[in-house]
């Protein structure tokens, strides 16, 4: 038998050792591309991720693709493009993102799942959608921005900016929830929103990921992003992290917070209203409006937090455009016009949404929202001083 050259056994053997490490799934490496930006993105960020936010997809772990590019600074998504392809069509692998958002996941060995297709993660480039040039303002800048209108210092571990250098003695914050930013535009050219529209053009701002009420909400209350108060999933309803109306409080500010049914989240330090479907008309937002109405009969608070939910109700049942949801528009429109006239000169308003929605076809509704898409993604916030 012919014996074996040492070397080159030696090295026969230690190819053998790193080899299986080299082309180990759990050492690969993709590259981002967000606004311009390339970042590394790898199993070790993976991992982390999927710590956090993984899921059961066919018996494996696996992160969402929206929220790895959430996490490296996607704010919207108009399409994805897989493998570096700048070119459009399918045929090419760019994608058109209301098609696959809820269907494009990551694995831990580095491929993506993609619909029914998966492929090797090597470069991922997005696309924003246009209006995303246009937006101006995000819903962390309420807080400090009704902080600084109050004389107040903003809550403490807040990145928002200051919007106005409006001072007021009172702020009204309107919140239409699910009144998204694209649907106030078309809402204007179906002339559905006409004491909205007398009040001024909103800013076109972004909302958090995932564009759900009780994360929005605490951002919109911390003046802070999902990563900086904690509430980064849904179910999770509180913070620890101080909110706008833990500083109005503390500066011995009355603060009023008039709601629907119950609580999308905790609003601590304000006396809250709950306003229940005392007619049994399936909507609470009369009843919304009814209490606002009393509460401003007796003594303007010096912060008034009023949550009408009946566009999001609408939206999810019979989805956006729709009759009964053009209905509901219009219907709080009226609602917020005659709040606004019984304010008090000088009062600083604040109309504004958590989340837009877009349409969907699924069991249990035809509207729904929670997505890096446009109609989720942008909300209007509106300023106006009360002559």
């Amino acid at each position: 038998m012919r014996r074996w050259n040492r070397p080159i056994a030696l090295f026969l053997i230690v190819l053998l050792v790193l080899l299986p490490a080299c082309i180990s799934p759990s050492r690969w490496s993709a590259t981002l591309v967000i606004g311009g930006n390339e970042t590394a993105f790898d199993a070790a960020a993976w991992r982390q991720l999927v710590d956090a936010f993984g899921e059961e997809v066919a018996g494996r772990r696996a992160v969402p693709l929206e929220r790895v590019l959430w996490e490296n600074g996607a704010r919207a998504v108009e399409t994805v493009a897989l493998n570096g392809t700048a070119y459009a069509g399918p045929e090419y692998g760019r994608r058109a993102w209301d098609e696959y958002y809820d269907r494009a996941w990551w694995f831990g060995d580095g491929r993506l799942r993609v619909g029914e297709e998966s492929v090797r993660a090597e470069r991922v480039i997005v696309t924003a959608p246009d209006l995303l040039a246009r937006a101006t303002a995000s819903i962390v800048d309420i807080a400090p921005t009704v902080a600084s209108a109050l004389g107040l210092p903003a809550p403490k571990q807040a990145t928002g900016r200051v919007l106005t250098d409006v001072r007021a003695e009172r702020v009204l914050l309107l919140f239409l929830d699910a009144y998204g930013y694209i649907r106030h535009r078309e809402a204007l050219e179906s002339g559905l929103n006409p004491r909205i529209a007398a009040l001024g053009e909103p800013l076109c701002a972004t909302t958090t990921y995932p564009s759900t009420t009780s994360i929005s909400t605490a951002s919109l209350l911390t003046g802070a992003p999902p990563i900086v108060h904690g509430v980064r999933v849904q179910g999770i309803r509180k913070t620890d992290t101080e909110t706008l109306f833990d500083v109005a409080a503390a500066a011995g500010l009355r603060v009023v917070a008039v709601e629907g049914g119950q609580l999308a989240f905790n609003l601590r330090n304000a006396e809250t209203i709950l306003s229940g479907d005392k007619d049994g008309n399936g909507s609470t937002d009369d009843n919304t409006y009814a209490n606002t109405l009393s509460v401003l009969e007796t003594d303007t608070p010096d912060l008034l937090f009023v949550h009408f939910h009946g566009i999001d109700d609408e939206g999810h049942n019979y989805g956006p455009l729709t009759p009964p949801e053009e209905a509901k528009i219009a219907e709080v429109d009226g609602y917020v016009g005659d709040i606004v006239d019984r304010l008090p000169p000088g009062t600083l308003v604040i109309l504004f949404a958590d989340h837009g929605m877009h349409a969907v076809q699924e069991d249990d509704r035809l509207g729904n929202h929670g997505s890096l898409l446009a109609r989720d993604v942008f909300i209007p916030i509106l300023l106006y001083v009360v002559p």
